[in-house]
């Protein structure tokens, strides 16, 4: 399968480290716009061996590469992907991108994914957006979980995680560094606070059947007592070094939906745990936990989801698909396609009994 690469940032770079472990993959180019990266080396560039050998490309050259699908990782915002993932799309390129406001398109945003969708029909190409929130944690894990739940009356989820992995976008986002006056201003005109947890609780009131009407979304700053340090910013005391986010759905003015999101940089026993949490109240009820680990590695959960997302992506028909609209997520496995190949079974009996 030939794979092409648009933007080598934090997560663009870990999408190529995972798909140059692969054999069945061939990597036939990596685009990105900053001038300091276009003509090198990707493998000088990101410190894998595997990769050297191809050269960083401008975007003006994605018309010369042919590719079966692009994995795209430049942005948030579904405006501002929309040329390259429409281009790409209509030329018959599959695109897996990790854009969040694709995740679950609202609003304006539901445009802009139609655009897709007709571009993508025209080139008889697919296209999806995923990745670790929007795309797991939060949405497609519990809605999973609701499969055994005949009535639900309303869903809770909590979500504390380290955005230290991420790249300079995400920080923006965030409003690393900035003090708490600049970032209310941001969070007021939506340039700050994390992008996709409304599209998160925009798809689990559809998929669970809330009957939600409305979602309120409010946004604060966590402000440092100590230096934190990544690798992409130092941030002193006083400063902005992470968010606490919600989200409320509400139901001819009844909550059904409450998501809240603490986001922060360079975390220590001082602060919050990581880790996960979704409460599905219901006939019978669900409780979804997930230890910190996802937590701590969002990074390359995000890039491991995109890359494994390939294959379902292959599955579907031409156009723009929610991740609930293709097959179980799963591991992109060394089997995909391949019949079964346990051939015996085996069962044993030691003989023992336990007393109860």
């Amino acid at each position: 399968m030939r794979v092409m690469q648009y933007g080598i940032g934090a997560m663009g770079g870990l999408m190529l480290r995972l798909l140059a472990k692969r054999n069945d993959v061939t990597i036939v180019g990596a685009i990105d716009n900053d001038p300091s990266k276009i003509g090198r080396d990707l493998g000088d560039l990101l410190q894998e061996p595997a990769l050297n050998g191809i050269q960083v490309s401008s975007p003006e050259m994605t018309d010369n590469m042919k590719a079966d699908v692009a994995l795209h990782a430049t942005t948030a915002f579904a405006a501002e992907a929309y040329p390259v993932v429409a281009s790409l799309a209509a030329r018959g390129i599959n695109v897996v991108t990790i854009t969040q406001e694709l995740f679950f398109p609202l609003g304006p945003n539901i445009g802009v994914a139609e655009e897709i969708d007709r571009q993508a029909k025209i080139g008889g190409s697919r296209v999806t957006a995923v990745g670790i929130n929007p795309g797991f944690i939060l949405d497609v894990l519990p809605i999973s979980a609701s499969s055994p739940c005949w009535e639900i009356s309303r869903v809770d989820g909590r979500r504390v995680v380290d955005f230290s992995p991420y790249g300079p976008d995400e920080m923006r986002h965030i409003g690393a560094g900035l003090t708490e006056p600049e970032f209310v201003l941001g969070a007021n005109d939506g340039t700050i606070g994390h992008i996709g947890l409304l599209e998160t609780a925009g798809m689990v009131a559809v998929s669970m059947g809330l009957d939600v009407d409305e979602l309120r979304q409010t946004k604060s700053a966590i402000i440092t007592s100590r230096r934190r340090r990544t690798s992409f910013i130092e941030i002193e005391p006083g400063r902005v070094c992470g968010f606490r986010q919600s989200v409320v759905g509400l139901s001819k003015g009844d909550e059904r939906l409450r998501f809240e999101m603490v986001g922060l940089l360079d975390p220590d026993d001082r602060d919050e745990p990581l880790g996960d949490r979704v409460r599905i109240s219901g006939s019978p009820a669900v409780d979804v936990v997930v230890k910190e680990q996802i937590s701590q590695l969002g990074g390359l959960g995000t890039a491991a989801v995109a890359v494994n997302t390939i294959p379902r992506l292959m599955d579907a028909v031409s156009g723009f698909h929610t991740s609930q609209q293709l097959r179980t997520p799963s591991i992109w496995s060394k089997y995909e396609g391949r019949p079964a190949t346990i051939r015996t079974i085996t069962t044993v009996l030691d003989g023992t009994g336990a007393q109860a």
